[in-house]
């Protein structure tokens, strides 16, 4: 047994100061009067008759100091352990978008933390709380709490988020505290429908609150003539779905489609006359749900068709041709080495098999297997080499957004492979994209004339690439990144990184968000930046440029459809294992209540004593 006020046992020396009252109390002699002589006798007579009346005052002290001991007591607040009387308890929360669905005016997010709050309130006194937040990345949000106001509190700061929550992810997170003995018991707290669930208690938010969502939508303008293609899908039920077309902000049209539950519903629109430029569609559902968030779906035209011009100078450019004829955003000319001369007015150059004398002054450059070395390329070339074994090419282990940019849609399903290759020494900073025999074979960045620059240590017609899918995306990406736009892709779900190009010439960038804030970005100086999107809604990248002419490109965040209707779990998907570690916590009983009962017994008892000694 402890005590949380142990100072107020300092009351117990009321006992021995009593006492001493009783000893040293006022011995006064009665007399009696002739008036009140037969009352006197009287009661003499009955106290003959009485013998309790001997033992009054020792009574009526005992009394005293049994309610001085219980009354310390009680202010000094016992509490007794109870072996494995509690639990550790560990709550895990989903945070995921479909949580955001409401329901008789409270989302289910809210539902939940109620039910969160009833088990913590039922627990055993000496339980403790653990609360464990299923966002994207699953969050502690606190750990072993043994204050339930204090858990209260931070289970009211949480909230639920715009993206998708893996629940097996914050479950893990459960397992490693269950595994070492922090918790024993824990409770699921979602909106999936998860079967049985070994060693985990789920607290059911789900309901049948109607959810309708816009998941795609596009518009094509030809000839003046305008439609629309998109997806809507009802989860809840069958449904008519009623919807509204914007054009430039303005109202386009009125759509009406019958939208069977759980299945995806295309339609196209027919062709009518637009005179003008599209700026912006939006399609908005009517009709009214539990989840509004995914009502609304926009796409913007976007300034993508400014032409890349790209002069090839090689002597066998057939791979070359193939895959600039693919690409519609690009013009170029193929030009004999012997024909070139310092030509200018490109935006990438591209040597093949060609070392020229020097660098062009403006624009990227592209090189494939020079066998000499080129002044202010960045890297020396020294001699060809054959790769060992099959000559099969490794992705660099890289994290930087060029590599990223550079491999954005490399799927790598089939091997790249060699047949020889041009060792370079690089004396510039480059990022290395593909090796050979670790040997660096693909690699870009920026030469000693501070231009782009990507190069490959071999011909392409000594490689499988061409023939390749990887092909394709590689030459897309490097056409990219040497003639860049701020952005290539405008449309995005919530939680994803929007990728800016940096071109030469801009000066400072900022981003309006949703909700209207305007934040400065500070890419410092780098050629790419990262940045994630954390609202949905439209958001607008203003780009500053020498000369002071500005341009803003605008993009849409979208929800994540895959948290719009939360899908049945297969049974067994989630469960705990429970170690020889995960053990009960040690309860406790700290009621003072009945001891606070006996204190006003007893001192109730002293005052009938008291009462019956002078009555």
């Amino acid at each position: 047994m402890t005590f949380l006020y142990p100072f107020a046992l300092l009351g117990l020396i009321a006992i021995p100061i009593l006492i001493i009252i009783y000893i040293i109390r006022n011995k006064y002699k009665e007399a009696t009067a002739p008036t009140t002589y037969i009352w006197e006798l009287a009661a003499k007579f009955l106290k003959k008759k009485n013998p309790f009346s001997r033992f009054e005052h020792l009574l009526a002290l005992i009394v005293q100091i049994l309610a001085i001991t219980i009354l310390s007591l009680a202010l000094a607040h016992p509490v007794f352990t109870l072996k494995e009387g509690a639990d550790n308890i560990v709550f895990v929360l989903d945070a995921s978008a479909s949580m955001g669905m409401e329901h008789d005016g409270k989302t289910r997010f809210e539902r939940a933390k109620g039910l969160i709050a009833e088990k913590a309130e039922a627990a055993a006194s000496g339980s403790t709380y653990t609360l464990i937040l299923a966002e994207k990345e699953p969050r502690i949000v606190c750990q072993k709490v043994d204050d339930i106001t204090r858990f209260e509190m931070y289970l009211d700061s949480v909230s639920a988020t715009d993206v998708a929550s893996p629940l097996l992810d914050a479950i893990a997170s459960a397992q490693v505290l269950f595994s070492s003995g922090e918790c024993n018991l824990c409770y699921l707290a979602t909106d999936q429908s998860c079967g049985e669930m070994a060693n985990i208690s789920f607290l059911d938010v789900s309901d049948d609150e109607e959810n309708y969502a816009v998941t795609s939508l596009e518009f094509e303008l030809s000839a003046r003539r305008l439609y629309f293609t998109g997806t809507l899908m009802s989860y809840a039920s069958d449904a008519e779905i009623e919807a509204e077309i914007l054009v430039n902000g303005e109202h386009y049209a009125d759509l009406t489609y019958p939208v069977v539950k759980g299945e995806a519903y295309a339609f196209t629109t027919t062709p009518s006359n637009f005179a003008g430029e599209v700026n912006s569609v939006t399609l908005n559902v009517k009709n009214i749900d539990g989840f509004m968030k995914d009502n609304t779906y926009t796409v913007y035209a976007n300034d993508t068709t400014v032409k890349t011009k790209v002069l090839v100078v090689s002597s066998a450019s057939t791979y070359l041709r193939a895959i600039f004829d693919a690409m519609k955003d690009v013009t170029y000319t193929v030009i004999s080495p012997a024909s070139y001369h310092d030509n200018a007015g490109y935006d990438l150059y591209v040597f093949d098999g060609y070392s020229p004398a020097v660098l062009p002054s403006q624009g990227a450059v592209l090189m494939l297997g020079l066998t000499h070395t080129v002044a202010g390329s960045g890297f020396l070339s020294s001699s060809t080499a054959t790769p060992t074994g099959e000559g099969v090419l490794q992705f660099a282990e890289n994290d930087s957004l060029l590599y990223g940019q550079l491999t954005a849609g490399v799927l790598g399903k089939r091997d790249i492979v060699i047949s020889k290759y041009q060792r370079y020494s690089l004396y510039k900073d480059f990022t290395t994209v593909l090796t050979c025999d670790n040997i660096p074979v693909l690699f870009a960045g920026r030469n000693e004339n501070g231009q782009r620059q990507v190069v490959f240590a071999f011909d392409l017609h000594d490689s499988n690439l061409p023939l390749l899918f990887d092909y394709v995306a590689f030459m897309r990406n490097f056409v990219d990144y040497a003639n860049p736009r701020l952005m290539n892709l405008f449309d995005y779900e919530i939680g994803d990184q929007a990728i800016f190009t940096i071109p030469d010439e801009v000066t400072t960038l900022s981003i309006e968000m949703p909700d209207g804030t305007v934040e400065p970005i500070r890419y410092g100086g780098a050629e790419t930046f990262a940045y994630a999107l954390d609202q949905i809604g439209s958001y607008a990248l203003t780009a500053n440029y020498d000369g002071g002419s500005s341009k803003v490109v605008r993009f849409y965040s979208h929800n994540d459809y895959r948290e719009s209707d939360p899908k049945p779990m297969p049974e067994g998907t989630y469960g705990l294992t429970v170690s020889e570690k995960t053990v009960r916590q040690d309860g406790l009983w700290d009621n003072i209540l009945p001891i606070v009962i006996a204190a006003a017994l007893f001192f109730v008892g002293d005052w009938i004593l008291y009462a019956h000694e002078q009555y």
